[in-house]
């Protein structure tokens, strides 16, 4: 892991310093009592809220972070709840898109009664046609307002995109972007494809920070994989010498597991935000409801965080990362506008043969 990141320092600034970066403006057992257009509901009706999940007794949440954080969060919220399961399913890229519309068009098959999506374009107009619920509950209510979008996508931290390579493969370190174009790293790259469109968004930044740099890039002959587990799994065992996309969590369980990989947060570095989100149709509401709000919490974002794997936007969490220091710029939704996204998929496809 880069060293830098064991000197980080937990503050609410440090950890409140991408939200400037944003522009964020069934048939089922038993009601949902809340949809109100604010997220504080009073005491009462919170409490009627909880009832109803204890008696649905379980949730089902599709969730694309990695497994270890899927893990965390289980555990901390059934902690929490004892009489309300978490089931965690983790579903990649335009895979939860495309079960989400299935499930929605097929009210009586059982599926996703929430989200946790790095894609968060199909979350944001599926608040604008009505799909989703408005998160309430003590935690919703106290959460950021920079924080949310279209006032039902919860933006859940800052995950910074993320290098490794293979110390056993690399002798000299590898510190920014540019270090992947070494001549003795051709035919020694991974990356991930197109698999979701924040991939997509990640190359363009790359495009439009560093002039030149993708072309440059494609002539190193990058392996391509479904997804950074993959690519980062592909560092460790050795099979290529270094990874140009990935997140912390996966490459932390990979430390976990005395791998020789060293991960780098490059400077400037880009982030993301994961979006969570209650679906109109869920089977399990009120349970729904309920992970959303714990989600929100300091308990749920102590889950989230881990060590060091993300940042916060609640003040004091231990665990969160501070951002200040990577020079850390944050994606904005409202600038990465379909259209441009696909004028940068055709330029991508040309230049990595649409793998």
């Amino acid at each position: 892991m880069n060293s830098n990141r064991s000197s980080a320092r937990l503050s609410r600034r440090r950890a409140l310093v991408g939200a400037g970066m944003l522009s964020l403006s069934a048939c089922v057992s038993a009601p949902v009592f809340a949809q109100p257009n604010s997220r504080n509901v009073p005491a009462a009706e919170w409490t009627r809220i909880l009832d109803a999940a204890r008696r649905e007794g379980k949730v089902v949440v599709y969730a694309t972070m990695a497994p270890a954080v899927h893990d965390r969060i289980a555990a901390a919220f059934n902690a929490a709840y004892p009489g309300i399961k978490m089931e965690v399913v983790r579903v990649v890229g335009t895979a939860m898109t495309i079960k989400f519309e299935q499930e929605r068009q097929n009210p009586g098959v059982a599926g996703g009664d929430a989200m946790i999506t790095a894609d968060v374009r199909w979350a944001m107009d599926a608040a604008r046609k009505g799909y989703l619920r408005t998160p309430v509950g003590p935690s919703a209510a106290a959460w950021p307002e920079a924080w949310m979008k279209n006032g039902q996508i919860v933006f859940l931290g800052v995950n910074p995109w993320v290098m490794n390579y293979n110390t056993n493969l690399v002798k000299t370190p590898i510190n920014s972007y540019q270090d992947l174009l070494r001549p003795e790293l051709s035919g020694k790259l991974a990356s991930t494809s197109l698999v979701a469109e924040v991939v997509t968004i990640w190359y363009k930044w790359l495009d439009d920070t560093y002039p030149g740099f993708l072309e440059r890039l494609a002539a190193q002959n990058v392996k391509m994989y479904p997804a950074s587990v993959a690519a980062s799994n592909s560092t460790a065992s050795g099979e290529v010498a270094a990874n140009a996309f990935s997140v912390i969590p996966i490459d932390a369980a990979l430390h976990a597991q005395k791998a020789p990989i060293r991960t780098v947060i490059p400077n400037p570095a880009y982030g993301f935000s994961y979006g969570g989100a209650v679906v109109s149709w869920a089977k399990n509401p009120n349970a729904a409801l309920v992970a959303m709000d714990f989600l929100m919490s300091p308990k749920g974002q102590q889950a989230i965080v881990g060590n060091e794997e993300s940042a916060s936007p609640l003040p004091n969490i231990p665990g969160s990362l501070d951002m200040r220091k990577y020079n850390m710029q944050v994606l904005d939704w409202d600038k990465a506008t379909p259209e441009s996204i696909k004028a940068f998929e055709a330029k991508w496809n040309r230049l990595f043969g649409a793998r």
